[in-house]
């Protein structure tokens, strides 16, 4: 009788790289000249990343923002601004939405993620 040997090496299935899923959420603040502002925060909820910018538009589609994070190191479940120190958005009522660019800590991947938050009231 023939007897087969199947030895398996090296077939280990490469896995995919984790998409970072973000959290959005807004402060509001006031401006010096009285007006409302918006201040956001994000936090990745699955993997750590450095992240390289943030793009945030309005709803209202007047303004798009870059927001350069500059490889900024974030952990996983840790809220980290969308704006400099002492800044803000113009606040508009409705649905804003972000774009996050940057790299997988893991693997150095790199990866672009959508988020968006809903802000109402006055």
């Amino acid at each position: 009788m023939l007897s087969t040997v199947i030895i398996f090496s090296g077939c280990k299935k490469k896995s995919s790289p984790i998409t970072p899923s973000f959290t959005v959420t807004a402060t509001n603040v006031t401006f010096q000249d009285g007006s409302a502002g918006l201040q956001f925060y994000a936090k990745c909820t699955n993997t750590d990343c450095k992240m390289t910018k943030v793009t945030i538009n309005d709803p209202i589609g007047a303004s798009t923002t870059t927001f350069d994070l500059n490889g900024e190191y974030e952990v996983s479940g840790e809220i980290f601004g969308l704006q400099a120190t002492n800044t803000g958005y113009t606040k508009e009522l409705g649905t804003w939405t972000f774009n996050f660019v940057g790299n997988l800590t893991s693997d150095g991947s790199s990866f672009s993620a959508g988020g968006s938050l809903l802000v109402s009231g006055k």
